[in-house]
């Protein structure tokens, strides 16, 4: 029998939570109508100026079962300008650098050969996935799409928040399918979605988004042991199964729950600081056969993402 580590065994897990972000991001254009001129909240709405032109830095520190692997510093910079009538910030990213407890390595050269792409806070705008091409930007990308996602006018009941303590959630779960054919064969997630006004005073406003598993579960699972949550009575919203070599599989599932704590500057509607905390715990099946049966083994595996974004 083929010896198996644990890191072998979790790489599939890592690139499903890649993958995880990015389905997350691209479910969001199915809160809303194609086109659709969605309302915004006066508290803190964006307030775009032309030309402009600012910078964010990214920090993401990943935690294998409670263990610091590594974290990335990333810097990006962007310049509001229209398209069509609607403001976007076109985002240029500019150095990047990931730091392990062994060593550090300089990925800048890389930062700047992906290609400028618009987002918008404005009603009017989108906040789509660009298309990655350089596979090391991967993580920088997607999350910092997260953290506009968290506070944008794409979750519904956005304009109704008016006070500390109100809140929204969108009416049904949303289950994304990010399979992709190749390293992700099937997968799919289930999240609801809701957002908190935690505080607003005359300069800031606070909120709290979540997406957290459904109170019942939504998903068609893979396999009847997907049934027994892998955390206390939670149902498993994560399933996933990636190749493994020839005819051999490897099946991911579990729970998984992310919440973003974001300040948003009422002068300008620009996010002045937000942190994301993200949560997976699966059971990963190792070599299952076409059936996802007669799996070497099954081990149990939980990554804790820590992020934060500022505005410089």
């Amino acid at each position: 029998m083929k010896k198996i580590s644990a890191r072998h065994a979790t790489l599939p897990m890592l690139l499903a939570r890649i993958a995880f972000l990015g389905a997350i991001l691209a479910m969001s254009t199915k809160l809303i109508a194609q086109n659709a001129a969605l309302p915004e909240n006066p508290l803190f709405n964006r307030k775009y100026k032309p030309s402009e032109t600012y910078r964010y830095k990214i920090t993401m520190s990943e935690y294998h079962n409670g263990e610091l692997a590594l974290t990335n510093v990333s810097v990006c910079e962007l310049r509001v300008v229209d398209s069509g009538g609607v403001p976007y910030d076109e985002v240029h990213w500019i150095s990047k650098k990931v730091i392990t407890p062994k060593d550090t390595t300089e990925q800048s050269t890389k930062a700047i050969l992906v290609k400028p792409y618009r987002i918008s806070l404005s009603g009017r705008g989108r906040i789509d996935l660009p298309k990655i091409d350089i596979a090391e930007m991967t993580e920088p990308i997607q999350d910092f799409n997260t953290f506009f996602v968290g506070v944008s006018p794409q979750i519904q009941g956005i304009e109704q928040l008016k006070k500390s303590g109100d809140s929204t959630t969108t009416r049904d779960p949303i289950i994304a399918d990010f399979s992709n054919g190749t390293y992700i064969l099937k997968g799919q997630d289930c999240l609801a979605i809701t957002m908190k006004m935690v505080s607003t005073t005359r300069s800031e406003t606070v909120l709290h988004t979540s997406f957290a598993p459904p109170k019942q579960n939504k998903l068609t699972y893979l396999l009847p042991d997907m049934n027994t949550p892998v955390v206390g009575d939670t149902p498993n919203n994560f399933q996933m199964v990636a190749p493994a070599g020839k005819d051999l599989f490897m099946v991911n599932y579990g729970r998984e729950y992310f919440y973003i704590n974001t300040t948003i500057r009422k002068s300008d509607g620009k996010i002045f600081k937000s942190d994301m905390f993200n949560q997976l715990n699966l059971r990963i099946k190792v070599n299952c056969n076409n059936e996802y049966k007669n799996c070497q083994v099954e081990i149990p595996f939980a990554e804790q993402r820590k992020l934060t974004l500022e505005l410089l």
